[in-house]
């Protein structure tokens, strides 16, 4: 993932889970527990289809949380040309069996556009009883994912290990 177009930018976080690397795959490609940690609080997300080999289709729809969106905030939204709910479509393009799962995605929010293309890469490698998880994403360059997107994808590395942590065992 290094062969970037001009206008992309790539992000990359990394974070050290105390599970062993077959119970963070399973965090990665289990339609409940993506669930649980794809999104930041005020979305979630819904797995709608998951194939996961290599080529296999992928489907999110992506939600605001329905606490905030209030009758008026709903005007808001509808005001800025903002949709509540949106989907990430595409495929996953690279999977290696407690290693790489790499999701090639297209952002479709409706009526208000399409195509905005991301890749989303998880990289798995054991150490000992934890597993180091390097989370790479690319996209066009935009003034809120270059704000945003370190932290928003050092916090995903947090909410997947909330979601590993949850599922129990070790």
């Amino acid at each position: 993932m290094t062969d970037r177009a001009p206008g992309d930018l790539e992000l990359t976080a990394t974070r050290r889970l105390p599970f062993p690397a077959a119970r963070v795959w399973t965090a990665c490609t289990t339609k409940s527990t993506i669930e649980q940690w794809w999104s930041p609080e005020d979305l979630r997300t819904t797995v709608r289809r998951l194939e996961v080999r290599p080529g296999g289709e992928v489907l999110f729809r992506v939600r605001y949380v329905p606490a905030l969106l209030t009758p008026g905030s709903k005007d808001v939204f509808r005001a800025a040309r903002i949709p509540i709910a949106f989907d990430l479509r595409g495929k996953l393009s690279e999977v290696v069996l407690e290693r790489i799962l790499t999701f090639d995605l297209t952002l479709d929010i409706g009526k208000a556009g399409t195509g905005v293309e991301m890749i989303t890469k998880f990289e798995l490698n054991p150490d000992g009883d934890g597993t180091w998880v390097k989370l790479i994403a690319r996209g066009k360059e935009t003034p809120h994912w270059t704000t945003l997107g370190q932290q928003t994808l050092e916090a995903q590395l947090e909410r997947l290990e909330g979601s590993v942590a949850s599922q129990g065992g070790r």
